[in-house]
């Protein structure tokens, strides 16, 4: 019983540290296209979708 419990918060763990570490992709895709960088850099540095870069800057006014 107790190793069920384990992989329970394991998983949980790794999905938390998967979300986190897909909005500081976010945070940082962001602040590029503040900067005037092109949505096709941005998409490049940030390992974000081409498609996720510009559905941001739409939303941000940025374009």
């Amino acid at each position: 019983m107790c190793n069920l419990g384990e992989g329970i918060y394991e998983d949980g763990l790794m999905k938390g540290r998967e979300e986190g570490k897909k909005e500081g992709k976010l945070e940082f895709a962001l602040e590029l296209l503040k900067d005037g960088m092109s949505l096709e850099k941005v998409a490049k540095y940030s390992k974000l979708s081409l498609s996720m870069i510009e559905k941001m800057a739409k939303q941000n006014k940025l374009i």
